[in-house]
């Protein structure tokens, strides 16, 4: 009985643990400013995340604005200005961990690259959640 006491105590302390850290562990400032590809149009499913490139020509018009909008009213989710886009952080709900999305347009493309900060694999959950705005997105006259 002792011995699954413990236990208990020793994963509760590593799941509190985990989810101090994913809250306070700073966010890598290069993360807000890089707009990096493929450029070319499509779903791009990348390595922790996933990119966008949709023709703006296809979407609502200032589909851009609209989109921050829908992004701004997303559960757990902030925005951050860059120079040249849009950025926000969305934390996942049980832990905290943080996801990036940049939001700019290019070359008359709207570009959405969405990635997470800590870890290796995101497992497809940027890639549902901009699928979700790209739906609220389209919904729009």
């Amino acid at each position: 009985m002792k011995t699954l006491i413990l236990g208990a105590g020793i994963v509760l302390f590593l799941v509190v643990g985990l989810a101090i850290f994913a809250r306070v562990k700073p966010l890598p400032s290069e993360r807000f400013s890089g707009f990096s590809g493929p450029n070319t149009p499509g779903k791009h499913l990348l390595d922790g995340g996933v990119k966008y490139v949709l023709p703006l020509a296809d979407l609502p018009k200032n589909a851009l604005a609209k989109l921050t909008e829908i992004i701004k009213a997303s559960p757990r989710s902030t925005p951050h200005e860059t120079l040249k886009g849009r950025a926000f952080v969305t934390r996942s709900k049980a832990f905290g961990f943080p996801d990036i999305t940049l939001l700019w347009e290019q070359d008359g493309q709207l570009h959405i690259h969405a990635h997470l900060v800590i870890g290796k694999s995101d497992l497809g959950v940027n890639a549902a959640r901009v699928d979700g705005w790209l739906e609220q997105l389209l919904d729009q006259p």
